[in-house]
């Protein structure tokens, strides 16, 4: 499965739907009762090498979505007080930043905010 998810790209926004992971799959395990076993059980789940996690979710038309995320991304999560399990880090985004918040329009403001700081000194 990591395999396939690796090769296809599977990430958080560009998902693999679960009859084309499930197909290749099939390629590489012979025993269907398994493989939807896997398919099942492996959400949320940390990889081998431990830098990755399976993450699956039915998407807006109802149907099985899977994708790769990093391993750490839950702790992330907890750091920045969010609860959305589906939550990612927008580009830019640091520890201490405001999760709801675009990183780079936060980081404006806080630098305006010092200047009128020191303009008012």
């Amino acid at each position: 499965m990591l395999k396939v998810m690796k090769a296809k790209g599977a990430v958080f926004g560009k998902p693999i739907l679960r009859p084309a992971l499930r197909s290749e799959a099939r390629k590489l395990i012979g025993d269907t009762g398994l493989l939807d076993h896997l398919l099942k059980h492996m959400a949320g789940k940390v990889a081998p090498g431990g830098t990755v996690r399976f993450r699956r979710r039915h998407n807006a038309e109802g149907a099985m979505e899977y994708w790769l995320e990093d391993a750490d991304l839950i702790n992330v999560r907890k750091e920045a007080g969010v609860q959305d399990p589906y939550w990612t880090p927008p580009p830019g985004w640091m520890p201490g930043d405001n999760p709801s918040q675009d990183p780079i329009c936060a980081r404006e403001l806080r630098d305006l905010k010092e200047e009128i700081s020191k303009l008012k000194q």
